[in-house]
């Protein structure tokens, strides 16, 4: 379902958006959210993924993927 009508939700323009973008701006769409205990020990709610980073995917189609190696 597509909430805003102004934003495109072609992933044709999303990606030719996200590659053209500017790197104060790519920064915060490349943001993840941390954990509980990881929020606790930073004090902070989220941080830009970099190259070799670990994530854990919680999309329910990916969700069999426990943890991703990040290859950017």
């Amino acid at each position: 379902m597509k909430l805003n009508k102004l934003v495109s939700s072609s992933r044709r323009k999303q990606r030719k958006r996200h590659f053209q973008a500017p790197s104060h701006v790519r920064r915060t769409i490349m943001s993840a959210p941390l954990s509980k205990e990881m929020r606790a020990k930073h004090n902070v709610r989220s941080l830009p993924i970099r190259k070799d980073d670990e994530v854990q995917v919680s999309l329910y189609c990916f969700s069999s993927l426990r943890l991703l190696h990040i290859h950017l």
